[in-house]
């Protein structure tokens, strides 16, 4: 019945942040407090649209020993995991509206627990993630960027119809297999999209065009960029 009792205390509520328990070693832990603000505290998670924060903790890039989701609690941006391994941690919060998206985002990248203790919080300051388009490249009709002769797709994004914030040509092979994410646009502007296919003199021969494209905070607006061939050469993007 002891060795029973003695395994269940074993068990830890955040699994992975404690080391597991032997009959010779006890781990030295203490309470990881973590607070988070949006901005610069003017206001809270409700009032910035985030219905949930989800908290990771890591101990590397490539490691996160805790990946959990709470309610925004506007009363209380907080959180605390008890009996935490003494150690440095990196402790990453993501604000999630109402479907989960992320919307909001910060790091702290040295957070000490110390043993018996709990950490004097440094609020973990979250910033909006702006939008972004991420565009993946086709012809309309079936075939590849030899079979069409394309070399380049020259890629021109314009905020409100005037002010190019991306222009950049790629390699057409290459860009047709994989998607471009292009950040940082505002959810107050629309946007205007051009996207032309040039031949081995540098001719514009196929062309994608949309307008009025409208982006929001969170994950990526997903767009195919189809391109036909134009009747002789394209319109300059």
């Amino acid at each position: 019945m002891l060795k029973r009792a003695w395994l269940a205390a074993c068990a830890v509520a955040l699994i992975s942040l404690l080391v597991a328990c032997d009959d010779n070693t006890t781990a030295q832990v203490g309470d990881l407090h973590v607070t988070y603000r949006v901005g610069s505290g003017t206001q809270n998670c409700e009032e910035a649209g985030i219905s949930f924060v989800r908290v990771y903790v890591s101990i590397s890039e490539t490691e996160d020993l805790v990946d959990q989701i709470f309610p925004c609690d506007p009363e209380d941006q907080s959180v605390i995991f008890n009996d935490v391994e003494a150690g440095d941690y990196t402790v990453r919060v993501e604000g999630l509206d109402g479907d989960n998206n992320a919307i909001y985002q910060g790091e702290n990248t040295d957070v000490t627990v110390e043993a018996n203790q709990t950490n004097e919080p440094d609020p973990v300051r979250l910033s909006q993630i702006l939008p972004s388009i991420e565009l993946f490249f086709d012809f309309v009709e079936t075939g590849n960027c030899d079979s069409f002769g394309v070399v380049e797709l020259v890629v021109l994004l314009y905020r409100d119809g005037v002010t190019p914030v991306h222009d950049q040509a790629y390699d057409c092979a290459t860009q047709l297999n994989e998607s471009l994410v292009i950040s940082d646009l505002s959810a107050t502007s629309t946007y205007d999209l051009r996207v032309r296919g040039t031949n081995e003199n540098g001719e514009y021969t196929h062309e994608y065009n949309q307008d009025g494209i409208e982006v929001q905070p969170g994950p990526p607006l997903v767009l195919e960029a189809a391109m036909e061939a134009c009747s002789g050469l394209c319109a300059d993007p």
